[in-house]
């Protein structure tokens, strides 16, 4: 087993009129909660930092902001639980005022009916993936649909419990998505016009709200997601199963994207009591090193830095010592958290409970409270996660988005 303290994701999303600071997909730029470029203040005043502005979407949603060129895009559902449907918001990131919105198409309205995509943004074009398996591409500049892929009729998709939770994964001119078919749980389609690169037949597993990644492991390029069943390695080129393991909680719901912690190490999570893990895959062969049951992270994300893995889980924010399992320490202070790290070893946190909202000094060894606030505005519950581009802080709650100056 070889373990690293600092690792690159090859996620590179090439487009013209990115800006260092950007923030193109789910996850950050670099899909991975690592925002490197961005240096913000080391302490809040006491009520927090200064909002910029806040408004009132006509969408519901639990995905998170994207930040491009200036512009928010954003995704919220409307309607009724009857007739949901799903649309693209671009606002002004300087003031949030609107500059256009569009539908996208039907979404889910059973349960929780509220958007899940995050939008990918790449060369001048926005692509979703819609709770019943539409994956869609729309103009960035004014929110035409370029094109469209019912994965329920091409894929046979099968939707699950609470409906597909995906934001779409792009790589090579590639967009992942999971419909879950019979013999398709995995797709590639192509980001031009939506035709099929390859698929996966050699599995049979429902999608399980996982968004993949793009890892090298032992060299090998690779997307891993966790499906219904197990967490599974795929030949990045062609699709093939180049490895899986067993894994599943009572309800398959495993919406926490697998992270790379080593240089044939990964780390996954999930909740219901399931746990954390760290398991090593020697081409096809993978076991289990390690797994800690009380860090049940159930969707608030796991990011690698400084040599230790942090995750939330169990009611307070983890950090552990990726060879052994052993837990360095925990913020308490942090109860079922999202967040993201920034480049001054800042973590800005964001409960799902209360909506409290904490700027952390985090290192490998300890940590410190630099700041406390709570989210008042929107609706429902805290579900999205914070987002930092050009020293501003997007907070999205349902209905309700606001803007804070976090820049040093």
């Amino acid at each position: 087993m070889v373990l690293r303290a600092s690792l690159l994701v090859s996620v590179v999303l090439a487009a013209g009129t990115l800006q260092a600071g950007d923030w193109t997909q789910w996850r950050g730029s670099n899909r991975d909660l690592l925002i490197m470029d961005e240096i913000v203040a080391e302490m809040w005043p006491e009520d927090g930092p200064r909002q910029l502005w806040q408004i009132e979407m006509e969408g519901d949603g639990y995905s998170e902001p994207i930040i491009v060129d200036g512009r928010i895009y954003i995704t919220g559902n409307v309607g009724d639980k009857k007739d949901r449907r799903g649309k693209i918001y671009c606002f002004n990131a300087q003031d949030g005022s609107a500059l256009w919105n569009t539908e996208y198409g039907a979404e889910w309205g059973k349960n929780f009916e509220r958007a899940r995509t995050t939008p990918t943004y790449l060369g001048g074009k926005l692509y979703v993936i819609s709770g019943l398996g539409e994956v869609v591409a729309l103009s960035a500049s004014d929110g035409k649909v370029i094109w469209r892929v019912d994965t329920a009729q091409r894929y046979g998709m099968r939707n699950i419990t609470w409906g597909i939770a995906e934001s779409p994964l792009i790589y090579d001119g590639t967009l992942i998505c999971q419909p879950g078919g019979e013999k398709a749980s995995v797709v590639a389609l192509d980001i031009t016009d939506g035709d099929l690169i390859w698929k996966t037949t050699e599995l049979s597993e429902k999608s399980a709200y996982c968004s993949p990644a793009l890892l090298t492991i032992n060299g090998k390029r690779q997307v891993v997601t966790s499906l219904e069943d197990h967490t599974v390695g795929l030949d990045a080129a062609n699709g093939g199963v180049l490895w899986k393991y067993a894994y599943r909680n009572r309800h398959a719901v495993h919406p926490n994207t697998p992270v790379l912690v080593g240089q044939d190490c990964v780390f996954i999570s999930s909740g219901y009591k399931y746990g954390a893990e760290v398991i090593e895959i020697k081409g096809s062969d993978v076991k289990q090193l390690w797994k800690e049951k009380a860090s049940d992270n159930h969707f608030q994300g796991v990011a690698f830095y400084k040599g230790r893995i942090f995750s939330s889980g169990g009611g307070k924010l983890w950090c552990f010592d990726p060879s052994s399992g052993r837990a360095v320490y925990t913020v308490d202070e942090a109860n079922k958290t999202s967040f993201c790290i920034l480049g001054n070893s800042m973590m800005i946190t964001y409960d799902e409970k209360g909506g409290k909202v904490l700027l952390l000094k985090v290192d490998k060894n300890s940590y410190t409270v630099r700041g406390e606030f709570r989210i008042t505005y929107g609706n429902d519950q805290h579900w999205s996660s914070p987002v930092v581009a050009h020293g501003v802080m997007y907070l999205r709650r349902g209905r309700g988005l606001a803007a804070f100056a976090v820049g040093k």
